[in-house]
């Protein structure tokens, strides 16, 4: 774990904000860090409006060309203001056996994870697939001038590619007694739909009503009233107020779930023995919607520990703990290496 905690602090000491200047800094350590461990890297700009954005991808060959794409973004939100901070927003803290600053959740943390997996595979663990990761910018800004643009400009960023897993899921609530980890198939947003979700209510009204009902802690209640930009989104599933796990189960899985649940939730379960995973769709967007729109499978799954609050993302003392990092690492190596060629 020494080698996530000090990449992630690396990363997080770039300042990738939207008004910060070391977004290029920041892919050249990533780009030097992988090519040192036996990667093999490539780099792309894309030109934006308030800042070009830096990205790169990562291989490792594998025993055929078939290809499980790591995905994360290397940009952050805004600070904010720094003096509702109990640590500098702009540089990593420990404390607490956690890692804070901005970015170190949303989603540094994941990043430096992924860059440890492609590191672990070039040292030579053989897998029947080839493994890439692709790091991009200006997720924060839309993505349209990064992700979008992009595949646009180079859609071989996307050659031979099976698999995707990327942010978005992998957060943990509490159901019973079961913990249930969100495996992200889908994304509902106006900008996508040209239409608000269903009306099914306000989502700070439908997460209070599961937290009464017991279905969810509240993390994700902190999670939604932390990011303004949410609350006046709605949730495309209606049935959150009779359960979600019952839903799921009367309702046919999507093809991705059906495809890889059972390997995502076996993994988990190994490490979080009484967890299991949760297909959503979720009422915000991410970068994952451009690859979807290219017709391939999107898993947004990174797991948390069930102590790691959300209330950081784009807020005030974002943090992710040594745990977080520890159990996503395990999981996620465990379901690369369950994976099929």
């Amino acid at each position: 774990m020494d080698e996530i905690i000090a990449w992630l602090v690396r990363l997080i000491n770039y300042d990738t904000t939207s008004y910060g200047s070391d977004a290029e800094l920041c892919a050249d350590f990533i780009e030097r860090t992988l090519r040192e461990k036996g990667a093999v890297t490539e780099r792309f700009t894309t030109f934006g409006s308030m800042r070009d954005g830096c990205h790169l991808v990562a291989e490792v060959p594998g025993e055929s060309k078939s290809t499980v794409m790591l995905h994360a973004h290397l940009d952050a939100a805004p600070f904010g203001d720094q003096k509702d901070w109990i640590v500098p927003a702009d540089r990593a803290s420990w404390l607490k056996e956690r890692v804070y600053g901005r970015g170190a959740l949303d989603c540094k943390g994941q990043l430096a994870v992924w860059m440890k997996l492609i590191a672990d595979t070039a040292k030579g663990k053989k897998r029947g697939f080839t493994l890439r990761l692709l790091v991009t910018d200006l997720e924060e800004e839309g993505g349209s001038d990064g992700l979008g643009r992009l595949i646009d400009e180079h859609p071989e960023i996307l050659s031979d590619v099976s698999l995707v897993i990327g942010e978005g899921g992998g957060y943990p609530f509490i159901y019973r007694d079961k913990i249930m980890y969100t495996f992200q198939t889908g994304e509902r947003d106006y900008e996508e739909t040209g239409r608000s979700c269903d009306d099914s209510g306000q989502i700070s009204e439908i997460l209070s009503a599961g937290i009464r009902k017991g279905y969810y802690s509240e993390d994700i209640l902190a999670y939604a009233s932390d990011a303004p930009f949410l609350s006046g989104r709605r949730l495309d599933i209606t049935p959150l107020y009779d359960g979600m796990e019952e839903y799921f189960e009367r309702s046919a899985p999507s093809d991705v779930f059906s495809r890889y649940g059972k390997v995502f939730g076996n993994s988990l379960i190994n490490e979080v023995p009484n967890a299991c995973v949760l297909p959503v769709i979720t009422p915000g967007f991410s970068d994952n919607r451009w690859i979807r729109k290219s017709g391939l499978p999107v898993i947004g799954f990174f797991p948390l520990d069930v102590g790691n609050s959300l209330g950081g993302i784009h807020g005030k003392n974002e943090y992710i703990s040594e745990a977080s990092l520890t159990l996503a690492y395990r999981t996620m190596s465990a379901i690369l290496d369950e994976l099929p060629a």
